[in-house]
């Protein structure tokens, strides 16, 4: 009875192992974005950890990096944001890798959250599958997607894996609005994105 009690909690468990694994729970799938929980935000000023629920009052954020974020309380700062620029001092390690990895301009979503607040989310960096709900909660509805005129060209994945591609210098206004859960912001001259 004993021996026959193990072997159901043992194949149990290798069942729930397998599920996890296979669902994606531990090993990321080859389309997963990098992620990090050590997210820094730089708002008004300040260092703060991020928080993808609040952006901690924020509504216009940057990605520099995969864990660095620049953000504003009004669009038109962000928009007059460039990492270049308005990174320094302590900061020039988020300047240096802004630089590196940046097109040479950005790729900006317009979106709204599932409690319909407004997000206007900016990406300056590239080449790889970023996950939206390291920014952002999911569903995001992206209504305006915007390769503002630098030469980068983008994707956007939606669940189940379908690609849509978005030309450099393009902004397109998606109605419906979409639900997307990956971006992928990449060179034009560089391969397309993985999976796409």
């Amino acid at each position: 009875m004993i021996k026959k009690a193990a072997r159901i909690i043992l194949t149990l468990g290798i069942s729930v192992l397998a599920t996890v694994f296979l669902s994606g729970g531990i090993i990321a799938s080859p389309a997963s974005a990098a992620t990090t929980s050590e997210i820094t935000q730089h708002y008004n000023g300040t260092l703060l950890p991020w928080d993808k629920e609040t952006w901690n009052g924020a509504t216009s954020c940057a990605v520099v990096s995969e864990t660095d974020v620049y953000c504003f309380d009004t669009l038109a700062e962000l928009d007059a944001f460039t990492p270049d620029a308005d990174t320094g001092g302590d900061e020039a390690e988020a300047s240096a890798s802004a630089v590196l990895y940046s097109c040479s301009g950005v790729t900006q979503l317009l979106g709204t959250t599932p409690n319909g607040e407004v997000r206007n989310l900016q990406f300056h960096d590239w080449g790889y599958w970023q996950n939206l709900n390291q920014w952002v909660p999911l569903p995001f509805k992206v209504q305006v997607w915007d390769n503002h005129p630098n030469g980068c060209k983008a994707y956007i994945r939606y669940a189940g894996g379908a690609c849509e591609y978005i030309a450099p210098n393009t902004e397109i206004t998606f109605l419906p609005p979409r639900s997307a859960d990956q971006v992928y912001v990449q060179n034009p001259s560089y391969a397309p994105a993985p999976g796409c």
